[in-house]
This record gives structure tokens, C-alpha cells and sequence, in this order.
């Protein structure tokens, strides 16, 4: 994209309106960032987003197949408690700051995926009740589960 078309697309909006930048693999959003840095290294502009590396897997040292043969072919994937299995990685909205962000992750991996690690494992997800997103309502995925809990209780 030259840059004229990028200034000619973003003159429909209000100046003062903040800029969102969405990361999107086939099938699902990967995370949105409201820090987008413009840098040029030589080759003209260049739209710079850092993402939250707690959403992806690295594996050092090895090649796939190592992954996949290390994996018996009778062993059964850990239970996940709650409803049905669910992609890799799921949409849990927008939230005031990281930190609360990975609150809320590591409440939905702690109810729907108990065989993830947690980043503050000392904390009780069993008992908090997650916030709302930045737009003031709950995330579709954390209601399910706060509503599993108050039937419960």
C-alpha cells in the first residue's frame, strides 16, 4: 500500500479517533494493539505492533517431527472441564490494561483449559470474578463461565 492511499483511507475518520491495529490469522483474530509505531528502515514507512508472546507456542531445538513423534499414539488429550473442546486460541476482547488481560486469560485457561500454564499461579481464579471488556459488557466466553459458577453456587 503506498502511503497517499493509507492517508486518503484514514481521512474518513475523525482525527481524534484512536487507531486500532488487528493481527489476523485464517480463520480468527490474533490480538488488536492500540501502541502502533511508525518506523522506516531504509524501504519507506513501516507500521510497527508488538504482540503479546504469551499466545504463541515456540519450540527450540527441534523440528516438527520430533514434536509430533515424542506424542504416543495411545495417550488421550488431557479433559478440559466446561463445554466442548475449543480452537487454540480464543477472542476474550479488549481490557483496560495487559495485566488484567492476562487475569482474564489465565481465568478462562484455569475453568476451560486446565492443562495450560498459568502466568500467576499463587492466584484463586476458582473464586474471582472477572471484569468486563473495555466496552462495558462481558466477554461471551467469560459470561459462560461466570454463569456455570453462580448456578453452581
Amino acid at each position: 500500500m503506498q502511503v497517499k492511499t493509507l492517508i486518503e483511507l484514514l481521512r474518513q475518520f475523525d482525527p481524534n479517533a484512536e487507531v486500532h491495529l488487528s493481527i489476523a490469522m485464517p480463520g480468527r483474530v490474533i490480538a488488536t494493539r492500540d501502541q502502533i509505531r511508525v518506523a522506516d528502515y531504509g524501504g519507506g514507512p513501516e507500521l510497527n505492533a508488538a504482540l503479546d508472546p504469551r499466545q504463541f507456542h515456540l519450540c527450540v531445538g527441534c523440528g516438527m517431527g520430533q514434536i509430533l513423534s515424542d506424542r504416543r499414539a495411545d495417550s488421550t488429550p488431557p479433559p478440559i472441564r466446561g463445554a466442548g473442546r475449543l480452537p487454540a486460541d480464543v477472542d476474550l476482547g479488549d481490557y483496560e490494561t495487559e495485566k488484567i488481560a492476562a487475569k482474564v486469560r489465565d481465568f478462562f485457561n484455569y475453568h476451560r483449559r486446565p492443562d495450560r500454564p498459568l502466568n500467576d499461579p499463587e492466584f484463586d481464579y476458582a473464586n474471582w470474578i472477572a471484569p468486563r471488556t473495555k466496552s462495558g459488557v462481558y466477554n461471551e466466553h467469560i459470561a459462560a463461565i461466570l454463569s456455570e459458577k453462580l448456578l453452581k453456587d
